[in-house]
């Protein structure tokens, strides 16, 4: 998929309502300070590196693609972008307040891997948006599409992953996007299903570190 396709699904229906909502549940996660520094690793286009800019944050891009971090700076958004892959980051330990992965990790072979070196350089917390195997999406979409290739995860495996970091952490999971689609009958579910239900195509995951502030759940 070129940069620009990439980039036009977000301006759909269904993917400008599936990107809201992915959006909203990890910035609720994470809750960020303004002026905070980000680390979006795996950020293709920059769509979720945009937002977190407009709302505050100093966002650092990062993709394994040279054409994507390339793409991303015509688009603007007073984000810096670099080409890197997530499992050696060209940083020094605790670089930035917050690292996020939105699906990234799911197209990497060592989650476990690119999970320590996004431990390793975050300083507060991490937040992971990852494709849910317990999900109505993956009996539909497994294998097809842009979906080939990718890696679907439980939150009983991401906290597997999770047992090997130090310092020991804190992790919040949760869920949305329960119908696929995007249309009336999957916003009405989504109004109403809470996102501790684990059942959602999207994972949100937070691991906070000890004095990141966050309760368990």
């Amino acid at each position: 998929m070129s940069p620009g396709e990439y980039e036009a699904w977000y301006q759909t229906a269904s993917g400008s309502w599936i990107a809201d909502r992915e959006f909203s549940l990890m910035w609720r996660l994470l809750n960020p300070p303004a002026g905070a520094t980000l680390l979006d690793v795996g950020c293709g286009t920059g769509h979720f590196s945009r937002r977190s800019a407009a709302a505050g944050l100093r966002v650092t891009g990062l993709d394994p693609d040279p054409a994507m971090p390339d793409y991303a700076r015509g688009l603007g958004g007073g984000v810096n972008y670099l080409p890197g892959t997530g499992t050696a980051l060209p940083f020094d330990n605790k670089a930035y307040d917050f690292v996020t992965a939105v699906t990234s990790l799911c197209f990497i072979t060592d989650p476990e891997r690119a999970l320590r070196e996004l431990w390793r350089v975050a300083r507060h917390a991490v937040t992971l948006g990852l494709l849910n195997r317990h999900s109505l999406l993956f009996r539909q979409k497994h294998g097809r599409g842009a979906y080939r290739g990718a890696r679907w995860d439980t939150a009983a495996e991401i906290k597997q992953w999770a047992r090997q970091l130090v310092p020991a952490l804190r992790i919040t999971v949760r869920s949305a996007i329960f119908l696929p689609g995007g249309r009336l009958l999957a916003h009405a579910a989504e109004a109403v299903l809470p996102g501790a239900m684990p059942w959602g195509a999207f994972l949100a995951v937070l691991l906070h570190k000890p004095d990141h502030g966050k309760s368990d759940g």
